[in-house]
């Protein structure tokens, strides 16, 4: 290996050396003052810039190499050009900010004792972790302390409370744990105090009122304990108190209402309990108040009528009782009201109607009574409206076609009357309109087609009339329509299939006549189509095969006739299909087999011909396969085996012919089979789980079957073998006619429920018991 050369002695190295250990000696004997440091001598001011750089860059050393190559303007020039570095007029460090600038690193290598001149540090929005070193204690100048958004974890240090100077203090958005210290009131100028998004505990200190400069106090989102403390009466010149987010119980001080410069106040997400302190109407500035969320009870004080430079109320999610009082007339400036999900009763007082600059009036999930008031109309600015889930009454006023910056208008679940006004036709901004369940009558009327920024329109549950109007075609933007239950009658019209945006489409119980439109192939994102118990005639239409985003149809308790469309196979995404109860014909069609989605298959009750194709097989998530009262025949496919999430399988009444097929003991998680009045013969294979001459050795992945009917002429022991397993109590519709068999070990099942309407007479005798 090659020998090192030596180097030749740096003696201006060696002679700053010299100096340093100098200065370092004498430091001690020096005096703090800017004076004394004004009159030091050359070279120990230079002693005290390389103290402050050197400190700085071990520090940097400490970071990681990308932060490091953030800081590359650190090195051997003079640290007052380096980037975050601001010095005062004697070259010493003042302000240290790299605010967002992405450094990673902890602060225990970073000597603070090294400048004490520092009035400002900035390290917010940044990854740095680890602990607050207490050595911060020790910048008796620092005036302004922001390391928010990093990740700082641990405690916050008692020697925070030495930085007398402190305006402004950052802690926010950190993982920081533990108290707060008490010694926090020692910062007597502080202004600002932000500690929120961190996970401190304990309760808010007393010592916090000795803040009497303070304008900003936010402490939310953490998980601060115990009650407010009633010192933060002291607090005269707070604008901002945030404590949302918190543990905090017990009442809302008195005291509250001496802070008189607040004008936000937000308190809610927490435990709070007993009323809202009346003494809150002194706080004539507040323009935010937020308590919701938490178990305040009582009525709403009259006083807060007297915060009159209010703009938002939310008051929602309490236990609070009583009426709203008319003084609430008086917040003229307030835009948004929100007091929905509590016990609030009486009427909704028509001073709400002075509230001109409201733009979201929530007053749902109450106990309100009443009419509403017509002078709601004059809310010109509302865009929502939120009276849902009340005991209101009456007919909804026509000035509510008077809102027309409305966007948002829902109603339901209340006892509403009459018919809907046509003034709603004028809400031209509005998107949702839910009107369900409440006592509506009439007809739906046309002008409802002017609402074409709808997106929602939901009227059932209602006593509507009349025929759906041709106009709703309009409705471009309307992804759900839900009409179902009323008394509608007419047909579906054509214009439904201009609702290209449609996705829900619920038109079910009601009195619809005359056939599917073949425009509603047209609705390609529809998803759910829910048209049944009405009285609905004609075919099938084939562009049902178009809607391929379909999940759910369901067209059962109609009058429909024809066959089932071979397009339905297009339907990949359908998880249920349900036709049943219509007076359907011709054969399942194969394409069936294609929905390998289905989950619910329901045809029963119509005049179906033919055999279940074999392509059924293919249905490998279908859990309800029924088929009965039709006209189907052929044998039972094999290929029913291989449904093997089949729980229930009903194929009763038909015509089929030929045995069971020993495939269906694939079936375990059948709970469910129906096989009666059919022309099945042969005996009860043994495959069969449960079922059949071993039932001994095989009831096990069926113990909880109830319905085992089985029709006519079998000749297998079934009912001996089920006397071995007690867990097997009732057996419904047996259906059989003319079978005797040994009964012994079924009289031994004492639970046995035997159910004489499933043959002709019922008789023990001393051996036998025919069921004939």
């Amino acid at each position: 290996m090659a020998s090192v050369p030596k180097r030749a002695p740096n003696f201006q190295a060696v002679h700053s050396i010299i100096i340093f250990v100098f200065v370092i000696i004498l430091i001690p004997f020096l005096s703090s003052s800017d004076s004394a440091v004004a009159h030091a001598s050359p070279a120990t001011k230079t002693v005290a810039k390389q103290i402050e750089a050197v400190a700085l860059l071990k520090w940097k050393a400490s970071l990681d190499n990308q932060s490091q190559s953030l800081l590359s303007s650190w090195n051997e020039t003079s640290h007052c050009t380096w980037v975050g570095i601001g010095c005062n007029n004697a070259s010493k460090v003042t302000n240290l900010t790299l605010d967002s600038i992405g450094l990673r690193g902890t602060l225990s290598s970073l000597n603070f004792s090294s400048l004490p001149h520092l009035v400002k540090l900035d390290l917010s929005n940044n990854l740095i972790y680890g602990t607050i070193p207490s050595q911060i204690g020790s910048l008796a100048r620092l005036t302004f302390l922001y390391v928010s958004v990093n990740h700082l974890s641990g405690t916050i240090p008692i020697d925070i409370g030495m930085l007398r100077s402190l305006v402004d203090l950052d802690l926010s958005g950190n993982n920081l744990t533990g108290s707060i210290p008490t010694s926090i009131g020692n910062l007597r100028n502080l202004t600002m105090l932000y500690l929120y998004k961190n996970s401190l505990c304990g309760s808010i200190p007393q010592e916090i009122g000795m803040l009497r400069s303070l304008t900003d106090l936010e402490l939310s989102t953490n998980n601060l304990t115990e009650s407010i403390p009633t010192s933060i009466g002291n607090l005269k010149n707070l604008t901002t108190l945030c404590l949302y987010e918190n543990s905090l119980s017990g009442s809302i001080p008195q005291e509250i209402g001496m802070l008189r410069s607040l004008t936000d106040l937000e308190l809610s997400t927490n435990n709070l309990t007993e009323s809202i302190p009346t003494s809150i109407g002194n706080l004539r500035n507040l323009t935010t108040l937020y308590l919701y969320e938490n178990s305040l009870s009582g009525s709403i004080p009259q006083e807060v009528g007297m915060l009159t430079s209010l703009t938002n109320l939310a008051l929602y999610r309490n236990y609070l009782t009583g009426s709203i009082p008319a003084t609430i007339g008086n917040l003229r400036n307030l835009t948004t009201l929100y007091l929905y999900n509590n016990s609030l009763s009486g009427s909704i007082p028509k001073e709400v109607g002075m509230l001109t600059s409201l733009t979201d009036l929530e007053l749902s999930t109450n106990n309100l009574t009443g009419s509403i008031p017509a002078s709601i109309g004059n809310l010109r600015n509302l865009t929502t409206l939120y009276l849902y889930e009340n005991s209101l009454s009456g007919s909804i006023p026509q000035e509510v076609g008077m809102l027309t910056s409305l966007t948002n208008l829902a109603l339901y679940r209340n006892y509403l009357t009459g018919s809907i006004p046509a003034s709603i036709g004028n809400l031209r901004n509005l998107t949702t309109l839910y009107l369900y369940e409440n006592s509506l009558s009439g007809s739906i009327p046309q002008e409802v087609g002017m609402l074409r920024s709808l997106t929602d329109l939901s009227l059932y549950k209602n006593f509507l009339t009349g025929s759906i109007p041709a106009s709703i075609g309009n409705l471009r933007n309307l992804i759900t329509l839900y009409l179902y239950e009323n008394s509608l009658s007419g047909s579906i019209p054509q214009e439904i299939g201009m609702l290209r945006s449609l996705t829900d489409l619920a038109l079910s119980t009601n009195n619809l006549t005359g056939s599917i439109p073949a425009s509603i192939g047209n609705l390609r994102n529809l998803t759910t189509l829910y048209l049944y118990e009405n009285s609905l005639s004609g075919s099938i239409p084939q562009e049902v095969g178009m809607l391929r985003s379909l999940t759910d149809l369901e067209l059962s308790t109609n009058n429909l006739t024809g066959s089932i469309p071979a397009s339905i196979g297009n339907l990949r995404n359908l998880t249920t299909l349900y036709l049943y109860k219509n007076s359907l014909s011709g054969s399942i069609p194969q394409e069936v087999g294609m929905l390998r989605s289905l989950t619910d298959l329901e045809l029963s009750t119509n005049y179906l011909t033919g055999s279940i194709p074999t392509s059924i097989g293919n249905l490998r998530n279908l859990t309800r396969l029924i088929l009965f009262e039709n006209s189907l025949s052929g044998s039972i496919p094999q290929e029913v085996g291989m449904l093997r999430s089949l729980t229930d399988l009903e194929l009763s009444t038909n015509n089929f012919t030929g045995s069971i097929p020993t495939s269906i003991g694939n079936l375990r998680n059948l709970t469910r089979l129906i096989l009666y009045e059919n022309s099945l013969s042969g005996s009860i294979p043994q495959e069969v789980q449960g079922v059949g001459f071993v039932l001994r050795d095989h009831l096990g992945s069926i113990l909880s079957m109830e319905d085992i009917p089985i029709t006519k002429a079998f000749s297998t022991d079934m009912v001996e073998a089920m006397g071995f397993h007690m867990a097997v109590t009732r057996l419904q519709n047996l259906g059989w006619n003319n079978v005797t068999v040994s009964w012994k070990f079924l009289i031994q099942l004492s639970n046995f429920i035997p159910i004489p309407a499933s043959c002709r007479s019922c008789r023990v005798d001393s051996s036998t018991t025919r069921y004939s």
